[in-house]
């Protein structure tokens, strides 16, 4: 007997997904956990592997369709099966199609269209009254004009449907307006017609929706409040140094993302979810790391960071956040995330304030590194410095509390040996 295969639930907000591509043909053997198909969801392209062994039957949905979650896409089974639905149902003879031509189609002229000439009563109108006619619902001929030659004017409009209409006054034959005045509030010789601007307009992709819905609802439901601390990171680039000569490829972000994995084991609420009338706190930390992509991005997860080196956390983040680039990334890398770090260092942004992840209580944001004089021991000298801003659920934690959790982070970042032990 043939196996569905269906559109599979990857999350659990997903609803629909499209199929992004048929890995395998019609006919073509299939060993359970062979890749099928490409599913994309509003996050990431993901890969169907087959929960069984057989012959692909049918592809029910074509590639690029979009269908709901628990769609039937397509059929395995065993071989004999494939052949028999190839072939007409043996109850049912086939059709004798000799002498049959051509459907014929009769087409009917279809009416004279009568197009009716100008209302005189519209031409006795300005744009702006006519315009506002037509929002009212009123039928000029059945409004009396007091300006020049029986005109229609805005005021007569107010009278005959009793509603104010609460306006700038306007002239209703204004003057033409030239290239060197123009009209008031327009740029010298722009003249504005009262037509609407040319705009286009950009068709929403899945993943700029599921953006825009994520931000709207943060924004909305939680009362974000920003901390910002300047952290001087002279010691942290000199054993970056020190490491990348020994082999330990560690970058500027992997020092952030173990020192944030350390301060949030001191400063737990950090690490922490709004549960209405509680507050949840994780003990598994999941660090979250916000990758660009050319329509969005991606928020690829590190689990289980509190148990995790630098080294570590060097060696898995780089492929992970290769892969959040390449949209290949499972679900489980996807979810989870307990705190969220964004890094725009890299566009020459210096300081910024990032919104929160729901349900998380918490989102670090990294500026550039930055040259600064500094003054140690009394004496001025140039160093590398960088800010960092948090953007905090008001719900969950205190600004008091942000301060605690970033001068921890700062102290382990100007004291980077701490992040080796």
């Amino acid at each position: 007997m043939a196996t569905e295969i269906t559109m599979p639930k990857l999350s659990d907000t997903m609803t629909e997904g499209r199929l992004g591509a048929w890995k395998k043909g019609i006919g073509e053997a299939v060993q359970r956990g062979d890749v099928i198909a490409e599913v994309e969801t509003d996050k990431a392209v993901m890969d169907l592997e087959a929960f069984t062994t057989g012959v692909l039957l049918e592809q029910r949905v074509k590639a690029g369709q979009l269908v709901p979650v628990g769609t039937v896409i397509g059929l395995i089974g065993a071989p004999d099966e494939a052949v028999a639905t190839a072939l007409p149902p043996a109850s049912e003879p086939p059709v004798d199609r000799v002498g049959i031509g051509p459907e014929r189609v009769i087409e009917e002229p279809a009416p004279p269209v009568t197009v009716a000439a100008p209302d005189h009563h519209e031409e006795q109108a300005a744009p702006v009254v006519r315009r506002k006619a037509r929002e009212m619902g009123i039928d000029l001929a059945l409004v009396q004009g007091s300006g020049p030659g029986g005109r229609v004017l805005l005021e007569d409009l107010e009278r005959f449907s009793g509603v104010s209409l609460s306006a700038a006054p306007l002239n209703e034959e204004p003057e033409p307006a030239t290239a060197a005045t123009g009209e008031a509030g327009a740029p010298a010789g722009q003249v504005f017609t009262g037509a609407p601007q040319t705009v286009s307009e950009l068709p929403l992709s899945r993943m700029r929706a599921a953006i825009a819905r994520t931000v709207e609802l943060a924004w909305r439901t939680i009362p974000h409040f920003f901390v910002t601390m300047e952290v001087f990171m002279d010691a942290a680039l000199e054993l970056r140094r020190e490491l990348k000569a020994n082999g330990i490829p560690a970058s500027v972000n992997d020092f952030v993302l173990k020192a944030s994995a350390v301060a949030l084991q001191k400063f737990p609420r950090m690490n922490a979810s709004f549960g209405g009338d509680r507050i949840i706190v994780n003990q598994e930390i999941n660090i979250g790391v916000a990758v660009s992509l050319p329509d969005g991005l991606l928020v690829p997860v590190l689990r289980g960071c509190q148990g995790l080196s630098l080294r570590e956390i060097a060696a898995r983040s780089r492929p992970l956040f290769e892969r959040a680039r390449s949209s290949r990334l499972s679900e489980a890398e996807l979810s989870g995330g307990t705190f969220t770090i964004s890094n725009l260092g890299m566009y020459g942004v210096h300081e910024f304030a990032a919104v929160i992840m729901p349900p998380q209580a918490a989102i670090l944001a990294v500026g550039g590194l930055q040259d600064a004089v500094l003054a140690r021991h009394g004496q001025p000298m140039v160093g590398k410095v960088m800010k960092l801003t948090i953007s905090a659920d008001h719900r969950i934690l205190d600004g008091a509390y942000a301060a605690g959790f970033l001068r921890e982070l700062k102290g382990l970042l100007e004291h980077p040996v701490k992040l080796l032990l």
